[in-house]
């Protein structure tokens, strides 16, 4: 056998070699593929989140600490969830792209935590006392949900911590935007 014949063959063999290396590792992949489709499935089932894109709905939101606004129009707080988040530098306007996400979800999808008792934001954490209240309303009215509470298109949310009467209450409730039918219509206009 000719030295050039032996290499011919020794091309052909490490190309059949990858040939089958890769046939068998696609195999592997499509099969880790369709395991994790199934559990991804499964936790959705159990969490009562839909599919990403399985709805696309607005809503408005406005949080206040001790009687500052917090500010989500800023860079941190943009797209920081694909199923649930603020973009384009607007801080007022919550996007939800899934089924069942929920005020919790939101506020855990920007690093915070919120619930009946307390919110934490920015390392800190404000929890009810003697002084100071977490206080949650929906559409103008005081509401039990809390962080379960799920986003419904065009609803206007405001959480308030802190010691505020109730002409401060009513000042922050006035200052929720109305900004998400824009956005719904847009959304409309574009399907």
């Amino acid at each position: 056998m000719r030295k050039k014949d032996l290499f011919v063959y020794c091309v052909i063999l490490v190309l059949v070699i990858l040939f089958l290396w890769q046939w068998l590792s696609k195999g592997a992949l499509i099969s880790q593929k369709s395991q994790l489709q199934r559990y991804t499935s499964q936790m959705q089932v159990l969490s009562g989140i839909g599919a990403l894109g399985s709805i696309h709905i607005h809503a408005d939101v406005k949080a206040y600490i001790d009687g500052k606004s917090m500010d989500f129009s800023q860079k941190k707080y943009q797209l920081a969830s694909s199923f649930i988040h603020f973009e384009d530098g607007i801080g007022d306007v919550v996007h939800v792209h899934a089924t069942g996400m929920t005020l919790g979800h939101l506020f855990r999808s920007l690093g915070m935590d919120f619930n009946n008792n307390c919110i934490a934001a920015e390392g800190q954490s404000y929890c009810n006392d003697a002084d100071k209240t977490l206080k949650f309303y929906v559409n103008g009215q005081p509401d039990k949900e809390f962080d379960n509470k799920a986003i419904r298109d065009l609803d206007k949310y405001l959480v308030s911590y802190g010691s505020d009467n109730e002409a401060q209450i009513q000042k922050q409730l006035d200052s929720v935007t109305s900004l998400a039918p824009k956005y719904s219509a847009d959304k409309a206009e574009m399907d």
